[in-house]
């Protein structure tokens, strides 16, 4: 087993994407010290006891895979769905695609749920 880098994925994008992968790191980490950043093969974890996001850099977008149980945040934003049932990389229910700085806010809202959601 290889390992990997934050820069590894920072790599994969640059301009504004780069930035908001800066600005979700910093987020994240800030919100509590006990946090742990674990870059994986094909994405980067942010656990306490267990990972509450899971962040994949891809070249056109960032996608988060959050600890939520979409049924219990009512409206799901059109950028999100449900991947219960749908295989895919990092832990979490809930899927979250940003593509522009606008749809960081509504990130850093579902990051603060998922990290409630594990006791944080």
């Amino acid at each position: 087993m290889g390992s990997y880098t934050f820069d590894e994925h920072l790599g994969r994008v640059d301009g504004k994407l780069k930035e908001i992968v800066l600005m979700l790191q910093s987020f994240v980490m800030g919100i509590d010290d006990s946090i742990e950043e674990t870059p994986k093969k094909y994405y980067i974890a942010y656990k306490l006891t267990q990972n509450f996001v899971c962040i994949e850099v891809q070249k056109s977008k960032i996608i988060l895979y959050l600890k939520i149980n979409p049924e219990e945040i009512g409206d799901i934003p059109i950028n999100a769905r449900d991947v219960r049932n749908i295989g895919h990389y990092g832990t979490g229910d809930l899927e979250y695609v940003i593509k522009k700085e606008e749809e960081l806010e509504k990130a850093k809202e579902l990051i603060l749920i998922a990290y409630n959601n594990i006791g944080g």
